[in-house]
């Protein structure tokens, strides 16, 4: 996707989410996620995956969490994954 406007990292959360959902709010879409979206476990954890190259996942997995999201020197968003620290 190609904006015109750069898109600020507040933007960025407002419109994606890279946190598993509550199950206890939404399990439907808790199910959803889970069954379909979670990545892994690849690295030194499985080098036979896909995406390892060089002992390294290429998709930048695993990632560290953060209670923002921000934009990396790539101009590449990090996204939110909060820890349960950060609720």
């Amino acid at each position: 996707m190609w904006m015109m406007e750069k898109i600020t990292p507040n933007r960025i959360d407002e419109i994606i989410s890279a946190e598993i959902p509550d199950i206890e709010i939404n399990k439907d879409l808790h199910d959803i996620v889970s069954k379909n979206k979670i990545y892994g476990p690849c690295g030194s954890l499985n080098n036979n995956s896909l995406c390892v190259s060089d002992g390294k996942c290429t998709k930048r997995y695993p990632r560290d969490l953060l209670a923002k999201t921000i934009t990396g020197n790539d101009e590449y968003p990090l996204y939110r994954g909060r820890s349960t620290e950060d609720g």
